[in-house]
């Protein structure tokens, strides 16, 4: 049950670098806390509230999969693909899945909130999609938290897949089929556009989000102390990275 023969930043970094130069509007997305002081707004010619008009903010769990490739793997054997490479992204198990528990309310909150996580296993077969500009739509998966239902919270689970299926599987001791919102890049990103607010909008949800990350620490929690004098773009930022590991960038498609 090997990795891939990559890092996790490396991945992050591509998915993140091709996904800002070739589907967003102009090339270039901002991403909270790397806002510009308003010193720089002369020069630099728009400001935060020109970054959040129109756009979507996004939250992404970067992650890689393990990758199947022997037929002695739990999911062949069971009978649920005849043969690999089959994909397994692992879950934080920690506080009883408290970090898949937080996506999940945050994606309640009406956030995009995604899982994106490797579905690709060689040095070649990442620097051909890296070439090729194909990290985003070929060599990588996508995964709302909402549609990863888990059975319980006390055993370990995990995401079976291949590419393109219509469905995956939340494997423990027993598998559970579920239908994949997003089998494909091209299901992915229209919905990222469909979810453009006006700057009003996107505050106002940055708002709520900010606080129901914050009831995630305790009251003395030093990243609470951190983002204490930060705009409001950069505590959704800062917050998201240490409750969920997630990175918060701002789309606009």
């Amino acid at each position: 049950m090997p990795w891939p023969d990559f890092t996790e930043l490396t991945f992050g970094f591509a998915f993140l670098r091709e996904l800002e130069q070739h589907y967003v509007l102009g090339g270039k997305f901002p991403k909270a806390p790397e806002f510009i002081s308003q010193g720089a707004e002369a020069t630099k010619g728009y400001d935060v509230e020109v970054t959040l008009d129109g756009s979507t903010p996004v939250f992404i769990q970067l992650k890689r999969s393990y990758v199947l490739v022997r037929n002695s793997a739990r999911e062949i054997q069971d009978g649920l693909y005849s043969a690999p490479k089959v994909y397994r992204m692992n879950l934080h198990k920690n506080g009883k899945y408290r970090q898949h528990k937080a996506l999940q309310g945050l994606e309640a909150l009406g956030n995009a909130v995604f899982y994106v996580t490797s579905q690709i296993h060689t040095p070649k077969e990442f620097s051909d999609a890296y070439s090729a500009g194909t990290v985003v739509s070929q060599a990588s998966a996508m995964f709302a938290p909402n549609e990863i239902v888990l059975p319980d919270d006390t055993k370990d689970h995990h995401v079976s897949f291949k590419p393109n299926d219509s469905f995956g599987y939340v494997y423990s001791k027993e598998p559970h089929q579920f239908e994949r919102k997003f089998q494909s890049f091209d299901s992915w990103l229209p919905t990222i556009g469909q979810r453009a607010r006006s700057a009003k909008e996107n505050r106002q949800r940055l708002e709520k989000t900010v606080e129901f990350l914050k009831k995630k620490r305790r009251p003395r929690d030093p990243v609470l102390q951190m983002i204490r004098d930060q705009p409001l773009e950069a505590q959704a930022s800062i917050l998201a990275y240490f409750i969920l590991d997630a990175q918060l960038t701002f789309v606009k498609t």
